[in-house]
């Protein structure tokens, strides 16, 4: 059976650390080879650190893929494609590639990509480096819990994995960085910030379809297609500083669509003249799309 990444099916950790990289001119050899070491060097940095816990993922973006590779793409991998409407963004960022760690403490995350960035060394260039940490259990900084509906056991491969071809145990990948305006949300009455998302602030229960407003989070982004609803799987983290924090959004899916409908869904009006009512309080700074492949096809890099 091919093996996958091991963050991807992984539950997500206390701490994550997300890396987006730009690849240099010239010869990908060296990178290459960093990649195809990236499973084994993130076991033995797991040992080292104590920590077994501590997994790693790397999505190649469509623009580097025949260069890194030397191989065709897999269907449906293709530039993150900004939305825009309204004042409501969804930019498109640079990024080739994108390194994801986490586990339950951030000095083992550090660890792993500090030895990850030494080998790359002058081959890539930093685009944006963002860590992560679990808040208030699982809730985000607006004081929701986040990721409610997440599939969980055997279904997480299901959701996420491609489960055959020349591609099988690999992942599409969207990541999308929020900047949240916590002082305007906190502003909100409980009432309206439970109609803004959907679901109640303390409890975590969905809103009754009667007094679920249409423009609320959850009733953009549930879609169904032919009586099944879309999933994506998430590991996405609150992340920031008292001067900029949000949400830094990470979806791997076996198909990229999912994640697009549900995008359109919260940017775009077009259909019923709604939006997501959510993103009148947070904006999102950076989008970028990947796959990343098999464990196996990662070796076969080198």
């Amino acid at each position: 059976m091919t093996k996958p990444q091991s963050a991807i099916c992984a539950e997500g950790g206390d701490f994550g650390l997300f890396i987006t990289l730009v690849l240099a001119d010239g010869d990908t050899c060296a990178v290459r080879r960093v990649l195809a070491a990236l499973p084994d060097m993130t076991e033995a940095v797991a040992e080292q650190a104590g920590e077994p816990a501590l997994v790693s993922s790397v999505g190649i973006g469509a623009a580097c893929w025949p260069r890194l590779t030397g191989r065709d793409a897999p269907d449906g991998l293709v530039p993150f494609a900004p939305l825009a409407e309204g004042g409501r963004k969804a930019p498109a960022t640079p990024a080739d590639l994108f390194l994801h760690i986490h586990s339950p403490r951030h000095d083992a995350n550090l660890m792993l990509a500090r030895r990850v960035m030494g080998a790359l060394g002058a081959h890539v260039r930093l685009a944006e480096e963002v860590m992560g940490f679990r808040h208030m259990g699982k809730r985000d900084l607006t004081g929701f819990v986040d990721g409610t509906e997440n599939p969980e056991g055997d279904e997480r491969a299901e959701v996420a994995l491609v489960a055959d071809g020349p591609f099988a145990g690999g992942s599409f990948v969207s990541l999308q960085r929020y900047v949240h305006d916590l002082v305007r949300w906190e502003a909100l009455s409980t009432p309206d910030q439970e109609a803004a998302i959907g679901r109640t602030k303390e409890g975590d229960e969905e809103l009754d379809d009667a007094v679920k407003p249409p423009f609320a989070h959850i009733a953009r982004v549930v879609i169904e297609e032919d009586g099944e609803e879309l999933e994506v799987l998430r590991h996405s983290m609150p992340y920031g500083t008292t001067s900029e924090n949000g949400l830094y959004f990470v979806a791997y899916c076996a198909d990229p669509a999912p994640f697009r409908k549900m995008l359109e869904r919260m940017v775009l009006s077009a259909g019923d003249g709604l939006h997501d009512r959510l993103l009148d309080f947070t904006r999102a700074v950076t989008g970028a799309s990947f796959f990343a492949p098999s464990a196996d096809f990662l070796e076969s890099l080198a």
